[in-house]
């Protein structure tokens, strides 16, 4: 069986620069770690797809885990140091339909 998966577009309160993407992606996924639990973390499968502009990106997770992940966004303060805020723009389970997503 196929499992299914959304993919939802994030704002972050800090620009990410082409040099810095390895840095925060391992940060998000750390602190996303701290704030779900391990045990959930792995229920929600996080990816980070792509990135859109300076301070978006699309991230992938499991169908059943996309709450957990909406609501650890949410209550993200901080990434590698640097005060941040996560605001969900728009969630899909296709990419495509987010690409009509105005930016």
């Amino acid at each position: 069986m196929k499992d299914k998966h959304r993919y939802i577009l994030v704002e972050s309160g800090v620009e990410i620069s082409d040099n810095d993407i390895e840095d925060f992606s391992s940060g998000l996924y750390s602190g996303l770690m701290h704030c779900i639990g391990e045990a959930n973390y792995h229920r929600v499968n996080p990816k980070i797809v792509n990135f859109v502009g300076r301070n978006r990106f699309i991230i992938k997770s499991s169908l059943s885990g996309s709450g957990f992940l909406i609501a650890a966004l949410a209550l993200l303060k901080r990434v590698n140091s640097k005060e941040t805020y996560f605001y969900t723009l728009k969630t899909s389970g296709t990419i495509k339909a987010l690409s009509s997503f105005e930016y």
